[in-house]
């Protein structure tokens, strides 16, 4: 019935939702309804919003018939290396994360916790996979650790670092 939907290839997962609950003729409202949780949380992940909670990801697949396989797949990481990425390039895309000081090119290998915790907590999509590049998955991880990064945080960063993927989930 649905084999027209195209395949979710690089799709971003929000994308998905939305191709998965338009072909079946759902509103935001019934496809929050069938998975217990809200419209506006759906409008959220459907707009392009990269802070999912894994439970909530499950309800959704489920309620829509769908499985969930979230994994983290190396990019240009080779050889256990991170790939650099020009500092200055790297310190113009984080920026916008450190509201209470200027970022300097010197925190990033001063301070690399920090810095990291900053991403990890409250970074985008595109500036964990800069940082990801330019530190490596060990570094993510310590980071992760960190006394200051929240509960919720830690617990996703050590499920999608812990063997680089999450097992499929079915629905």
């Amino acid at each position: 019935m649905y084999d027209n939907i195209e395949s979710t290839g690089s799709r971003s997962i929000g994308v998905q939702i939305r191709a998965l609950r338009t072909a079946r003729g759902w509103s935001l409202a019934e496809l929050a309804r069938r998975a217990g949780t809200s419209a506006p949380t759906l409008h959220r992940y459907e707009s392009g919003w990269d802070r999912f909670e894994l439970t909530t990801l499950r309800k959704i697949a489920s309620a829509l018939g769908a499985s969930l396989d979230v994994k983290l797949v190396p990019g240009s990481v080779t050889g256990g290396k991170p790939k650099e990425r020009p500092p200055g390039a790297l310190l113009k895309l984080l920026s916008p994360l450190f509201w209470d000081r200027e970022l300097q090119l010197s925190d990033l290998e001063r301070y690399e916790g920090w810095v990291l915790e900053r991403v990890l907590m409250f970074g985008n999509w595109k500036q964990v996979v800069a940082v990801r590049q330019f530190y490596g998955d060990a570094a993510l991880a310590r980071a992760a650790a960190r006394r200051g990064v929240d509960v919720k945080t830690r617990n996703y960063w050590n499920t999608v670092l812990e063997g680089g993927a999450v097992a499929s989930e079915g629905a």
